[in-house]
């Protein structure tokens, strides 16, 4: 009888542990209501699609290197940088995956630009980029930065080598051809 109470107390008490953990958990979650695309685009000093380069851990959040292929708001650098809270909870967007395409929606007047799931930044799918196009207009590319100069530069200050000095080789090998043949046709004779 005694083995039956201390088992319901248990059974009850693990119960009622994870009614506390299941009730207080939504009170660190991200309470965030996603606003529509025009307020969101409207909040971000930034709009762009961009692929994930590398992500980095600096303190509690993830910086983002980027590179930038088509802007629909604001002024970025193809080559940039974003900063997000690591956790979900925190609203941020996490450990994106590399060489992915993401829809990011910043604020911030330099990088590191700062993104949220509430700001509206997350993978770049087809629906999402239709509604920002609905939105800001069809936006632009951002093209790579163009290839440096070609610049000549001069390795010697001599002189150049004389026509003769350059077929001298040339007409050496010429010379042990010749003699080469010579010298077969004769053993070939006997």
């Amino acid at each position: 009888m005694l083995k039956r109470v201390v088992g319901v107390l248990i059974a009850a008490l693990l119960a009622m542990s994870g009614l506390v953990l299941a009730t207080a958990a939504p009170a660190f979650a991200c309470r965030c209501q996603a606003p529509d695309i025009d307020r969101q685009a409207e909040r971000a000093d930034a709009v762009f699609v961009a692929t994930v380069d590398g992500v980095t851990e600096v303190g509690r959040k993830f910086e983002y290197a980027v590179t930038a292929t088509h802007a629909y708001k604001g002024t970025v650098d193809r080559e940039t940088t974003i900063r997000s809270n690591q956790a979900a909870t925190a609203c941020g967007l996490g450990e994106l995956e590399v060489g992915a395409d993401y829809l990011f929606l910043v604020t911030g007047d330099a990088p590191p630009y700062t993104a949220t799931t509430c700001g509206g930044s997350g993978p770049a799918k087809a629906g999402r980029i239709a509604e920002v196009e609905g939105v800001l207009g069809a936006g632009e590319d951002i093209a790579p930065p163009a290839p440096p100069a070609p610049t000549m530069t001069k390795v010697e200050e001599a002189t150049p080598a004389s026509v003769s000095r350059l077929a001298a080789p040339g007409g050496a090998l010429v010379l042990v051809g010749f003699l080469g043949l010579l010298v077969v046709g004769r053993l070939a004779r006997r």
